[in-house]
């Protein structure tokens, strides 16, 4: 789980900024609070929402989490540059390098892994561990201005056997002044920062507005228990959808492959060959058009490659079941197919989802549906949920707590900060409705608009 991500001097953010997912004192809803593991001091809230005005830095924040996803997991070629983007208002500050730390407790350990990069270099780095009550170092790393790396070692590594010691050692000297350590050393199989890694790679799953969490109709495909969920959620969202189903036929794959102009057209050279070598594997791949999923994908079968199609199921008048293309379908009801993977896995996983305009294209009453369901399926479970939005009736204290609502806010430096609603000395009665509060601007984080003379029509 997630408790805590810092920030200083990236994106709009120039000074520390911290964003914290551990609970704080106050009681209610104390359901939305994971203990985590006996005798440790932190419990950790399954939700948080961000609110702001547009520009204010909410969808930054959660770029600023997936540039230090996409950096660990992907790391950097020989002479590649690191996508640091600096706070650019503040001419100290464009000399200087970007900040990120990760506090997270992940197989009962808590892990404190952090960075400072510039667009050339890592110019530092470290990992820290409590597996029990006493802080366990790892590693820290320096690098120098002639682009020289030291990675000095804690007992956690030093007190591996020999050979492991000098392989570490090894793997240390050839990180390149551009590469993490962290990726570095799980390109070269080291098993003891394996936990770490795994928890960039498979627990924390960032949703952007424009990308599906999975491809639907491949795991439709696959898996019945996914249909099902996904066909009762959209009725009882009153969608009008009384099913979803697959339709399958052949296809020609030469002539998919060779029309990129089409509707299969496809986003890059990269993945046509990764598509063809999924294919060849004996694997079900995703159609790909200008770098967006499409509700179509390519599986192998005896008779050739066959095209499966995600299709909605509506009644006529007579009860009849139509069936209907996707893009058919509302853009608030492609946005919600695309963010249900996130309730439909709930209680056989533990990740932290971090979703971009939860709202987006969906009616008020269809989002507090979505949050409120994730709430109901999270009990016992230790599923995080934090989420951009502008959606104000979700401001409201019978759903959440105030360590779980919280502002990004411009300051006239042009520098976001952020808070919550705990931050303030007040407490709100939950009688009081925060929603209009906020739209007053008791809580900044909103656009304060000019006079429209000014536009001078």
């Amino acid at each position: 789980m997630l408790l805590r991500f810092t920030i200083e001097n990236l994106f709009c953010f120039a000074g520390e900024t911290v964003f914290s997912m551990v609970a704080g004192k106050d009681e209610e809803h104390s359901e939305h609070k994971c203990h985590l593991r006996d005798s440790y001091e932190h419990e950790a809230l399954c939700a948080a929402a961000l609110y702001g005005a547009n520009a204010h830095g909410k969808t930054k924040l959660v770029e600023a989490i997936a540039f230090a996803r996409n950096l660990i997991l992907e790391g950097r070629r020989p002479g590649q540059s690191i996508p640091v983007s600096t706070f650019r208002l503040d001419a100290e500050k464009l000399g200087q390098p970007s900040y990120c730390e990760f506090v997270i407790f992940h197989l009962g350990v808590e892990y404190t892994y952090g960075f400072l990069a510039n667009n050339t270099r890592i110019e530092e780095e470290w990992l820290f561990a409590r597996p029990d009550g006493e802080e366990v170092r790892y590693f820290e790393r320096l690098t120098d201005n002639q682009g020289h790396t030291q990675i000095e070692f804690g007992s956690a590594l030093s007190s591996l056997e020999s050979e492991d010691n000098k392989f570490i050692e090894y793997v240390a000297k050839g990180t390149r002044d551009n590469q993490l350590f962290l990726t570095e050393a799980i390109e070269r199989n080291i098993e003891v920062l394996k936990p770490i890694y795994s928890w960039f790679l498979n627990t924390l799953t960032i949703v952007p507005t424009n990308r599906e969490i999975e491809s639907l109709v491949i795991r439709a495909y696959e898996d019945s228990d996914f249909r099902n969920f996904i066909s009762s959620f959209l009725k009882l969202a009153n969608t009008g959808i009384d099913t979803i189903s697959i339709e399958e036929k052949s296809l020609n794959f030469d002539k998919l492959l060779i029309s990129k102009r089409s509707k299969y057209a496809f986003a890059s050279e990269e993945f046509i060959k990764e598509f063809e070598n999924d294919i060849a594997d004996g694997l079900a791949s995703q159609i790909e058009s200008e770098g967006r999923k499409l509700s179509e994908a390519v599986r192998p079968s005896v008779n050739g490659q066959m095209l499966i199609c995600l299709k909605t199921v509506h009644n006529d008048n007579q009860g009849n079941a139509v069936p209907f293309d996707i893009d058919e379908e509302s853009s608030g009801t492609q946005r919600i197919m695309q963010i249900l993977p996130v309730l439909a896995d709930m209680r056989e996983t533990s990740k932290v989802y971090v979703v971009d305009e939860l709202d987006r294209m969906l009616h008020p009453l269809l989002s507090r549906l979505f949050l409120e369901t994730f709430l109901k399926l999270n009990k016992n479970n230790k599923n995080q949920l934090i989420f951009t939005t502008h959606e104000t009736s979700l401001l409201n204290l019978d759903l959440l707590r105030r360590d779980e609502i919280w502002f990004v806010e411009k300051a006239r430096s042009g520098s976001s900060q952020l808070y919550s609603l705990a931050d303030f000395e007040f407490k709100p009665n939950p009688a009081i409705k925060l929603e209009r509060g906020y739209l007053q601007g008791r809580f900044g984080g909103i656009p304060f608009i000019g006079d429209i003379r000014s536009l001078g029509w």
